[in-house]
């Protein structure tokens, strides 16, 4: 079992959760851009501290910098959430919490791992993104030939 089959496993989420999480995404992306970006963000939180809520989840999240936010970089997120020790109960109490628009919580243990996997030279965040990035192909395909 090589590197990606084992890192793939410790970080896959439950159906429901992962579920979950798409419908989070979903509902900041009224528009159905496929991507979230920081005026969305905003909307989403509305006078809740929407403008630190979305910066820190940018900061979090956003993880080429690009200033959009994909569905594989936000399930990637949360994949990274699970291998940093959080457990499935805890990932659902946030996206439950995130869900009803309550404030955005900076994890500390995943802004560190998040920082010192981009200083590696073979970081595995692209790695990560790339997996969800396939496994989103692989199910519009399947959808698209029912």
């Amino acid at each position: 079992m090589g590197l990606c089959s084992s890192m793939h496993h410790e970080t896959d989420l439950s159906a429901p959760l992962r579920m979950k999480a798409i419908q989070i995404f979903q509902k900041i992306d009224k528009e159905n851009k496929g991507v979230i970006d920081k005026k969305t963000t905003q909307q989403f939180w509305q006078s809740n501290f929407a403008k630190i809520n979305t910066e820190a989840l940018f900061k979090a999240v956003d993880f080429d910098n690009s200033g959009d936010i994909t569905i594989q970089e936000w399930l990637t997120f949360w994949k990274i959430v699970k291998k940093t020790g959080y457990t499935e109960q805890e990932i659902n109490e946030e996206l439950d919490e995130l869900m009803q628009g309550k404030a955005w919580v900076q994890f500390r243990i995943v802004d560190q791992f998040i920082q010192v996997d981009k200083n590696r030279r073979r970081s595995q965040i692209p790695q990560i993104v790339m997996q969800e990035q396939m496994m989103t192909l692989r199910k519009t395909k399947t959808v698209e030939i029912k």
